[in-house]
């Protein structure tokens, strides 16, 4: 079979690595369309070398680049993709550019999603897909099926991931004794009304006196924060181990705020989106919802040794399904009923 993979996070290409190793491994045709996003054609050509690479668009930041590059152009590279490689199914997170080619080609196409907060997203979303599946946040109806668990647990499981402390040697750091900070750009959609200002006071308000590695999306930034703090240089080798082993996680993205979170490492997210998803994480006692002036109050609460996030990982993987092979039997059970 012809699989194609559309990507257009990082978060993305870590949520199909499993799947697409697999599929290749098996002797499929495996091909990958990625939009140019920050470190992301870097990241995935870099981790992926075995999977053709195609560029689909750009993502610069800003209302007119995330509508013309990021998917009016987008649609025509993709056409032009797809007529040149023909693939047999797509598969993507949220990527409704890449399933109204499939659609209209009478491919089918499934897709990931985590957000029903994005009402516009979805419907394109609904309209586009063969099936749309969702962490348990939304109600299953027509094509929106539902899993159990989220999204970022398909590269984080204890099946997919182990921990490497070799990792912390590069920035001479021992377990516990550092923050993981990161910032995203308020060049996008989700975060474009997010104050700055306040997101960085907070953040350096909860972490004096610690050592923090720092994880900037954008670089031009740097000198808003403390000198001494240990700014890492996408891609970030082992960067799931630096989480990992540190004291706790401050994010003002979501996305790394749920990682760390499912790795068993208190999670502080500041960024001010409410989604449902977060608050399905509530309950785990490890997620942290909080404004940014809560956050010197909050990181109090930050208390998880190394066993204890073995053992929360061991749990949820009894409670949460193996997204790798969902995504996996999605296309090889539906193989012949689909064409």
């Amino acid at each position: 079979m012809k699989i194609h993979f559309d990507i257009s996070h990082p978060a993305h290409l870590n949520f199909f690595r499993g799947a697409m190793e697999r599929f290749r491994v098996e002797g499929h045709e495996v091909f990958m369309t990625v939009l140019d996003r920050g470190a992301l054609l870097n990241i995935a050509r870099r981790e992926l070398q075995e999977i053709p690479l195609f560029k689909s668009g750009r993502h610069r930041g800003g209302v007119l680049s995330i509508i013309f590059e990021a998917n009016i152009i987008k649609f025509f590279r993709l056409a032009v993709f797809y007529f040149r490689t023909r693939p047999d199914v797509t598969l993507s997170c949220g990527g409704f550019v890449a399933g109204a080619i499939m659609k209209m080609a009478g491919r089918p196409n499934y897709q990931f999603d985590d957000d029903p907060e994005r009402k516009n997203n979805v419907l394109l979303e609904r309209l586009t897909a063969t099936a749309l599946y969702f962490p348990p946040v939304i109600n299953a109806r027509g094509n929106i099926m539902t899993y159990n668990g989220v999204k970022e647990w398909a590269y984080l499981s204890p099946a997919s991931f182990r921990p490497d402390i070799v990792m912390l040697k590069e920035y001479g750091l021992s377990p516990g004794e550092y923050v993981f900070v990161r910032e995203v750009s308020r060049d996008t959609l989700n975060y474009m009304n997010q104050e700055r200002d306040a997101v960085i006071e907070g953040i350096i308000s909860a972490t004096k006196g610690m050592r923090v590695l720092l994880s900037l999306e954008k670089k031009r930034d740097r000198a808003l924060y403390p000198a001494d703090w240990m700014m890492l240089t996408e891609p970030v080798k082992g960067i799931h181990s630096l989480i990992y082993f540190s004291r706790y996680l401050i994010s003002s993205g979501d996305s790394m705020a749920r990682e760390a979170c499912v790795l068993g490492v208190p999670a502080f997210y500041c960024g001010g989106r409410k989604m449902a998803v977060n608050d399905y994480l509530l309950s785990t006692g490890l997620f942290y919802d909080v404004s940014p002036a809560e956050l010197p109050a909050a990181v109090g609460k930050a208390d998880s040794t190394l066993t204890e996030r073995e053992l929360f990982r061991e749990k949820r993987e009894v409670e949460w399904d193996d997204l790798t092979a969902l995504t996996v039997g999605l296309v090889l059970d539906n193989k012949d009923t689909d064409r």
